[in-house]
Parts: C-alpha cells; sequence; structure tokens
C-alpha cells in the first residue's frame, strides 16, 4: 500500500460517514489512484485539492440526506430542511413587520437607512417566495443578500447587537444551502404559503404600532408592559415562536426530525437574547424586564436541551448500509 493510497482512505474515512463508506471506500481508493495515474509513484504525492473537496462536498450532502445516507441523515437533513423554512419565514414576517412600522413612523423614510430597510425585507420575502416556488438557487442568494444587508443596516448603529443577532440570520441562510443540495428532494411547499409571511407581517407590524402607542398612553401602568416588551423584540418574538412550536411538538409529537430542527432554531435566539440581558438598569421596570428576559433565556435553553435528548433517542444509531 502506498503513501497516497494511505492518504486517499484517510480523507475518506475523515469526510465520508460510515454507512457511506461500507462498500465504497475500495472503489473510490481504486478509483483516485487510477486518476492519479504516475503521481501515484512519488514519494511524497498527496490527493489534490479538488478532490478533497468533492469528498466534502459528497460528504456534506450525505450528511444532509442525500443518496445512500442512512436513516439518521436522512432524519438531519429533514430538520435542516425545516430549519431554512422556518428561519426564512420568520425573517419575512419580522422583514414585513419592521418596514410597515418603520414607513409609519419615520417622519421621512426615503433615506439611506429607509431604503435598506425596505429592501431587506423585501429581500427576505422574496427568498421566502423562491423557495415556495423550487427555486432554491435563487432563494440562496436573495437570503445571503439579505443577512449582509440587515448586518450593515443594524452595526453602525448597535455594533454589539448587530454580532449577537448575526446567528439569527445566519443560521438559516447556512441551513438553505446545506439541506437544499442538487441531491436533495425539491421543495414541496404548498403555493399559498408564500404570501403568509406578508398577511402575518402585515398584521404583526399593526399589532407592534398598537401596542407601542398603547404603552405611551398615560392610563396604561408601565409595570404591566414592563412583563410586555420583552417579548415584541425580533428575538423576543423569535423565542415566543420557539416556546409555541415546543409546546406544540410536545402535545403532538408526529415528526421524528422536528427535535433536530427546534434545537437548532434555539441556539442562534439564545445568542440574540443575550444582548438585552448586558444593559440592565437599576429602576423597578428594568430589573423587571431583566426578569422576563432571564425567564425566556432560560425556558429556550431547556427546551433546546430537551428537544436534542429526544432527536439523538429518536433517530437511530448510524449502521453500514451496504456490506
Amino acid at each position: 500500500m502506498s503513501l497516497l493510497e494511505d492518504r486517499y482512505r484517510l480523507a475518506i474515512r475523515v469526510l465520508l460517514p460510515r454507512s457511506y463508506r461500507a462498500g465504497r471506500e475500495e472503489e473510490m481508493v481504486d478509483a483516485f489512484m487510477e486518476g492519479a495515474g504516475e503521481a501515484a509513484d512519488e514519494p511524497d504525492a498527496r490527493p489534490r485539492w479538488p478532490e478533497i473537496a468533492s469528498l466534502a462536498g459528497l460528504g456534506l450532502r450525505v450528511r444532509m440526506g442525500g443518496a445512500g445516507a442512512s436513516p439518521r441523515y436522512v432524519a438531519l437533513g429533514e430538520a435542516v430542511r425545516q430549519v431554512a423554512v422556518l428561519g426564512l419565514f420568520f425573517h419575512a414576517t419580522i422583514g414585513v413587520a419592521v418596514a410597515v412600522g418603520f414607513l409609519w413612523t419615520t417622519p421621512s423614510p426615503y433615506t439611506v437607512q429607509g431604503l435598506a430597510r425596505g429592501l431587506d425585507s423585501l429581500l427576505w420575502a422574496a427568498a421566502f417566495l423562491a423557495l415556495t416556488r423550487g427555486s432554491t438557487r435563487a432563494a440562496r442568494g436573495l437570503a445571503v443578500a439579505a443577512a449582509v444587508l440587515a448586518t450593515a443596516v443594524t452595526l453602525p448603529v448597535d455594533p454589539l447587537g448587530a454580532v449577537l443577532n448575526v446567528p439569527l440570520a445566519a443560521v438559516p441562510v447556512l441551513a438553505l444551502w446545506a439541506g437544499f443540495h442538487r441531491a436533495a428532494p425539491r421543495p414541496d411547499l404548498p403555493g399559498w404559503l408564500a404570501a403568509l409571511p406578508v398577511g402575518a407581517g402585515l398584521a404583526l407590524g399593526a399589532l407592534l404600532l398598537v401596542a407601542g402607542a398603547a404603552s405611551l398612553a398615560p392610563k396604561i401602568d408601565l409595570r404591566v408592559w414592563s412583563f410586555v416588551w420583552p417579548w415584541l423584540a425580533p428575538s423576543g418574538l423569535a423565542c415566543l415562536g420557539l416556546l409555541a412550536a415546543s409546546a406544540v411538538h410536545l402535545a403532538a409529537r408526529r415528526s421524528p426530525f422536528r427535535p433536530w430542527a427546534l434545537a437548532i432554531l434555539a441556539v442562534p435566539v439564545l445568542v440574540a437574547r443575550l444582548h438585552p440581558l448586558l444593559f440592565q438598569g437599576v429602576d423597578p421596570i428594568t430589573r423587571t424586564m431583566a426578569v422576563v428576559q432571564i425567564g425566556q433565556f432560560a425556558a429556550l435553553a431547556v427546551c433546546a436541551a430537551l428537544f436534542t435528548v429526544l432527536a439523538l433517542r429518536a433517530v437511530p444509531r448510524e449502521a453500514p448500509l451496504v456490506r
């Protein structure tokens, strides 16, 4: 056995799951060695970088439920695709709601920041629309543009908040790129789902405007609103949505891959919820908000841990599919 063959075997074992390697490793090594030609006899021959990249891409596709994947990776791929769908739906809804509030409350929305916010909301909505139509390539490009623009708009105003909210936008985008690969099934989403973020965003935007006006009215005690305000920020709404989805899943438990999706989605929301916890005052209203935010963080952390355990128990262990 030559040194180059050893290195090919090492790359295959590192980059490909055991279930895919079983019954295929020898064939793959033979193909690589044949392709190496005379270079196989060199004393320090190494696999070429395009070959390593090809193996890495194949390993990712298999782990995302591609051909030859074990039941565990099939479930993981479905979960990652659900993360992409739910994440894009959330950002499209929030984008429309933020655009409604910004256009309603800003005297001159046709500024650079105003136009950027409007474009960002349109990009998220367009990405979700493209995904529902099965255009995953367009959805990936639009989602990347939306995530970059959202960070660029927030970064000059709130650098720490922008950094802590990067995972909230990046995780669905990464799930979109990883889950909807060329070997994955095409999105099978109903056409009416494309309009749902727009309707939900308009309703949410109106609700936030009403809540904002009501919280400033002198007839309402601010101590009451101190329990409500932590839920109205985008990360607070994401926390509320995940806790509601967790309760629904625990009541039904119909999907074997939903615990994976909920556990994955909880991580960026937990990171985003760190931001309000870092800035607390000493007045009673701020202390009440801090207690609510700590409760949100703790409840979501418990849900994430619980769903991780449920996912690991529900999905069978990896086993060779081909012998």
